[in-house]
């Protein structure tokens, strides 16, 4: 009974050893994904805050530095708009991030226009576009959720204001923010606008940054039997901050769970009883959102030689599971992703993994562009499909496939 007893015990300890990385996970969510944080972007130093709490986080799990500090300081240009913004149709209000977005490239506008609605002249934007005459200042175009992605934001001969109508809840994106534009961009959704509508009435204010500063944040790790040999763990910490001085994007799975499992990883390795043999540096960026930045940076000015490391893994929306993981640049190594499937088959971690080509579109693609062997993680899973929008929050946020995938990189590290 004694012998039982204490299995039993071992056994409860493992299991609440275990959960208790994924409530850590949690936490760092929640804290990440709060308003606190401004949505880690670029308006009230939102991104300053999160490094510092990372920092912090690294600092207490006595995590090594280089070159004396945990921060990477650089900088790029970023457009933002810090103040209060203010869309009306016809006398109705819109509400921020709910019925409509502004493009990151806009300029400061107050204006009254008059709408023109041009969705019934086809699907072609460029096209429709490239007809208008001149001087229409004071006209906002209506077109159509299609066929925009080239011209989306960028300045329209003859166009002051054009806005996208789309069905759902409009997705922002910060990447076209390294400049300012003369059109007026938006997304607006489309049982937002009264029908018949006459008018719409926008005013806000943009500040334009030449040189943003901000941080990646890096710690690592010291192995006992290859310390000059370098796993690499990267997750961006950034999200896309705040449009306006009222609306901010929580990124809970873009990418406060990447993020999460990262800092996660490094509170594991940095007990004495998981030292690995190779050293694991683990990378937090800023700028992803916004192109990159923060890891093209870094892999421009690397704090180690960059041909000593063994496998970069790159974390991003990590949130869910229940279908799996994509491994992105898996079919460019296939020893890896044959002992992926290999620890997969012994472990039952997860679901699937399914491999994918070549992409440069996460944090790992400036470490691959460097002849790094680099991978890009993602989860899959209908559970948590809020994408770019003030709805990615950390409610009830799944981690559904968390151990599995903890247990898979650790492995891979391990082994």
């Amino acid at each position: 009974m004694r012998k039982l007893t204490l299995v039993i015990f071992i056994c409860f300890l493992v299991i609440v050893t275990f959960s208790q990385n994924v409530e850590y996970a949690r936490e760092i969510v929640e804290r990440l994904a709060s308003e606190d944080f401004h949505g880690r972007g670029y308006v009230k130093r939102g991104d300053w805050k999160a490094a510092k709490f990372i920092g912090a986080q690294f600092y207490e799990n006595e995590l090594n530095k280089f070159n004396g500090a945990y921060l990477q300081d650089y900088s790029f240009p970023m457009n933002t708009f810090p103040g209060k913004i203010s869309v009306t149709i016809d006398g109705h209000i819109l509400i921020p991030g709910v019925d409509y977005v502004i493009s990151s490239s806009a300029p400061s506008v107050n204006k009254t226009f008059s709408l023109v609605d041009l969705r019934s002249k086809g699907s072609n934007a460029d096209s429709i576009l490239a007809q208008l005459d001149v001087n229409n200042d004071d006209k906002l175009y209506l077109l159509n959720d299609k066929n925009t992605r080239g011209i989306y934001g960028r300045t329209i001969q003859n166009a002051s204001a054009v806005a996208i109508i789309t069905e759902k809840t409009p997705y922002w994106h910060v990447s076209n923010g390294a400049v300012v534009e003369e059109t007026v961009w938006m997304k607006i959704r489309e049982d937002r606008i009264p029908e018949n509508a006459k008018s719409l009435d926008v005013k806000f204010k943009n500040r334009f940054f030449e040189n943003y500063q901000t941080q990646n944040v890096v710690g690592w790790v010291k192995g006992s039997r290859y310390p000059d040999k370098y796993y690499v763990i990267t997750a961006h910490y950034d999200h896309l901050g705040m449009m306006g001085n009222d609306t901010y994007y929580p990124g809970a799975n873009d990418n406060a769970s990447g993020t999460a499992m990262l800092m996660d990883l490094a509170l594991h390795y940095s007990k004495k009883e998981n030292i690995p043999e190779y050293s694991v540096v683990f990378i937090a960026f800023s700028g992803e959102e916004a192109g990159l930045h923060g890891s093209t940076y870094f892999a421009n000015n690397p704090l180690f030689p960059l041909e000593d490391v063994e496998l970069v893994v790159n974390l991003d929306m990590v949130g869910s599971g229940s279908e799996g993981i994509t491994v992105v640049n898996g079919t460019l190594y296939d020893d890896l992703i044959n002992h992926m499937y290999e620890i997969n088959e012994t472990n039952s971690f997860l679901v699937e993994i399914k491999p994918r080509s070549e992409s440069c579109n996460s944090d790992h693609c400036p470490f691959y562009q460097k002849g790094v062997k680099s991978i890009f993680i993602y989860t899959r899973g209908k559970e948590l499909q809020k994408y770019h929008t003030i709805d990615d929050t950390s409610d009830d946020f799944p981690f559904t496939a968390y151990d599995g995938l903890f247990g898979l990189i650790t492995n891979i590290i391990e082994e």
